[in-house]
């Protein structure tokens, strides 16, 4: 989770519901295949890097269906060095960006729900930011939608804090408790889902430790000996 300080985030939370009536056009629903067994990390999210953790699960469920899951592709020690700076990067360059965003779209969440759930129904994960305030600071919590049950008005969602368990995001509730923190506005902040400068980083973070885990899975080059 991340505590910000004076960036004016406006709080949506009831509000959003009354969106859900608005959707009858949107697309069939395709059969979601996000796994968090596999998809997700399998490291603690601990330390607080849980939008780094739900930002590049999506990228690399999106972009590297053709070869193994996230949870086999990198090894531990990987996923723990790509959530350490990608969460560092989001702080230092993409958090003023998400909170205008989450303002401006505050006052009338429709069009940026109905994009939201657009992109569930035809199979593509989204964050979910939860914020709450706590003695005049936002205290903010990243998770990954992958399927919305629109009967019910339910988000199945991957919360890095449970690695392996899905959960449920109920948006008639409007409230949602991750370990001892119940958070009570939502924002979809679609601005950071296909971000360029966050996709940049994440493909060079995920080609260093690729390339890492081959050389190790290879072993040293041993150059032939002359007598």
């Amino acid at each position: 989770m991340q505590f910000l300080r004076a960036l004016g985030y406006v709080f949506v939370s009831g509000a959003l519901l009354v969106v859900v009536c608005l959707l009858a056009a949107v697309p069939a629903q395709a059969q979601p295949c996000f796994d968090i067994r596999k998809d997700g990390f399998s490291i603690s999210n601990e330390p607080g890097y849980c939008f780094a953790i739900t930002a590049f699960a999506r990228w690399y469920y999106l972009t590297n269906q053709d070869r193994p899951a996230l949870r086999t592709a990198l090894n531990k020690g990987a996923q723990l060095s790509i959530a350490k700076e990608l969460q560092s990067y989001y702080s230092k360059n993409l958090i003023r960006v998400q909170a205008e965003y989450c303002n401006r779209n505050s006052s009338d969440p429709s069009e940026s729900f109905r994009r939201f759930v657009t992109g569930l129904l035809m199979g593509e994960p989204r964050i979910v930011l939860l914020m709450t305030r706590n003695q005049q600071r936002v205290v903010l919590h990243a998770v990954l939608a992958y399927d919305w049950i629109p009967g019910q008005n339910l988000l199945k969602i991957y919360d890095p804090n449970y690695n392996s368990q899905e959960k449920i995001l109920d948006l008639e509730e409007g409230r949602y408790t991750s370990l001892d923190i119940t958070y009570d506005a939502i924002c979809f902040p679609e601005v950071l889902d296909n971000n360029p400068a966050l996709i940049q980083k994440m493909q060079a973070l995920y080609r260093q430790h690729v390339g890492q885990e081959k050389r190790h899975a290879t072993g040293p080059v041993t150059l032939p000996t002359t007598r």
